[in-house]
């Protein structure tokens, strides 16, 4: 019994000290990626976190999450610049950390030291050539049915340049993910609240789902209410998705596939994000959501279709707003 509670008390300290860390960065060091790490299910986690100014606040922070990674038995390690993401193609333009230029910096973190400074090396590179993509991912240990999967979107997605219109590449990897998926496991929906810091291979990728198992164990040991708090956000809403960071989240009764769905729904929750977390935007794309988010707030019921979808309150049509692609945006929920 003594040991068992000695357990716990350890655990309830590394929880303490993870929502530390993360509530120090603002959120963008993420607490699951940091449980993976600590409990040896990850060798390594690497990240990037906004901030406006390189001062003496801000270093303080950075002493801050140093101090408590050590007590965790973590290596921290600060890149050397400041780097631009101007879209959600996700290109970097590297700028000195004194720079006036709002922008992320990278931040690696391992119980191996030359792993964390490995791991923030190669998160720019990884955008810049496909190689340091794979060897990104095999530093942060994604399975290879997934690296695999990173080489098919850098092969058929090239720039702006496309081999397929309608591949999106590392645009709407999410995308990608569905488009080669018959079956839709609730522990992979990147298109909520994904657990992962990669996206799968499918949507039913037996190594991810295992490694969600696992993470998902050890939080309901450690954090109980967040493990059911994660479960209920993976899977009960349908999301209208467009990236990673521009999604409407909805709770109601859903039916259909990708392709053709309807949501009849009770609450929405907007997370339209592009606008914080890009440095450069189409002007167009972020009225657009806003307009959408309007009329979906208004309404109870959405049908979605390849060419259009159509918000409805009861039985009358809000609007009617054509797709200028099938995948954007789509309304999809796990199936499984």
């Amino acid at each position: 019994m003594a040991m068992k509670n000695l357990k716990s008390n350890s655990d309830k300290k590394n929880n303490e000290i993870i929502e530390e860390i993360s509530r120090l960065s603002g959120g963008e060091l993420s607490s699951l990626e940091l449980i993976a790490v600590v409990y040896g299910i990850k060798p390594v986690m690497a990240e990037m976190a906004n901030f406006d100014k390189y001062d003496s606040k801000f270093i303080k922070k950075l002493d801050r999450i140093n101090e408590l990674c050590k007590k965790l038995s973590l290596h921290f390690i600060v890149s050397t610049k400041k780097f631009i993401i101007n879209s959600p193609r996700g290109i970097f333009e590297m700028v000195d950390l004194n720079s006036s230029q709002k922008g992320k910096i990278a931040f690696g973190i391992s119980k191996d030291k030359d792993a964390a400074l490995e791991g923030v090396n190669l998160y720019y590179k990884k955008m810049l050539s496909d190689e340091d993509g794979i060897n990104f991912g095999r530093v942060m240990g994604y399975p290879e049915c997934c690296l695999d999967f990173g080489r098919y979107l850098c092969e058929n997605s090239k720039g702006d340049k496309k081999l397929n219109p309608d591949n999106f590449g590392f645009a709407n990897p999410a995308v990608e993910s569905l488009k080669r998926s018959k079956e839709f496991a609730w522990q992979l929906n990147v298109f909520s609240s994904s657990v992962l810091s990669y996206y799968p291979c499918t949507l039913n990728c037996q190594e991810s789902i295992k490694y969600v198992n696992k993470l998902l164990k050890i939080i309901k040991k450690i954090n109980p209410q967040y493990e059911e708090y994660l479960v209920s956000l993976l899977k009960e809403p349908a999301s209208l998705y467009w990236t990673c960071v521009d999604k409407i989240l909805f709770y109601g009764d859903f039916t259909g596939d990708f392709e053709n769905s309807e949501v009849k729904y009770y609450k929405v929750v907007p997370e339209l994000n592009s606008e914080k977390f890009y440095q450069n935007n189409n002007p167009k794309f972020l009225n657009d959501l806003k307009k959408v988010k309007g009329k979906v707030q208004k309404g109870n019921r959405l049908i979605m279709t390849p060419n259009y979808f159509e918000i409805y309150k009861d039985k009358k049509r809000i609007v009617k707003i054509k797709k200028d692609n099938q995948y954007e945006p789509i309304l999809v929920k796990p199936n499984k």
